[in-house]
């Protein structure tokens, strides 16, 4: 059977001072080390996630600038455009005045041409009768 001697106890002592010399030696710098590394993941981890964070809300904000941006391109646009059918409409009404008021200088114009040929026809057509009447008459008419 087991026998409980000197040695026993010997060699529990010895155990014992083995583990208090080898927990201050390397068993607490190991923990201490691998405490460390846990700490220093667990804090990349948090700045890796904090910079995901800014990063998404750096994008966020990137995409609400393009879409602000887009809207106020779009109403420069629009207003460019509408200042550009005004101001087609205005030329096209200048040159619609422009054109009536021409076409009624020529009216005018024609209309005294014509006037100054009719008088000129009615004088020629007065003269050229008395020619005619004067010769199936046989004398001058005046």
């Amino acid at each position: 059977m087991i026998e409980l001697n000197f040695t026993v106890i010997f060699q529990l002592a010895i155990v014992l001072i083995l583990m208090v010399a080898l927990s201050g030696i390397v068993f607490k710098p190991f923990l201490r080390v691998l405490q460390e590394r846990r700490d220093w993941v667990e804090g990349a981890e948090k700045k890796a996630r904090e910079l995901q964070q800014r990063t998404e809300e750096l994008m966020e904000r990137h995409r609400d600038s393009m879409s602000t941006a887009q809207a106020q391109g779009a109403s420069v646009r629009e207003e460019i455009r509408k200042e550009g059918l005004a101001r087609e409409a205005e030329i096209l009404q200048k040159a619609m005045e422009e054109a009536n008021r021409f076409l009624e200088e020529m009216k005018g114009k024609i209309q005294e041409e014509s006037q100054a040929a009719r008088a000129g026809l009615r004088l020629q057509a007065r003269n050229l009768s008395r020619e005619i009447a004067a010769k199936m008459l046989g004398r001058s008419i005046q």
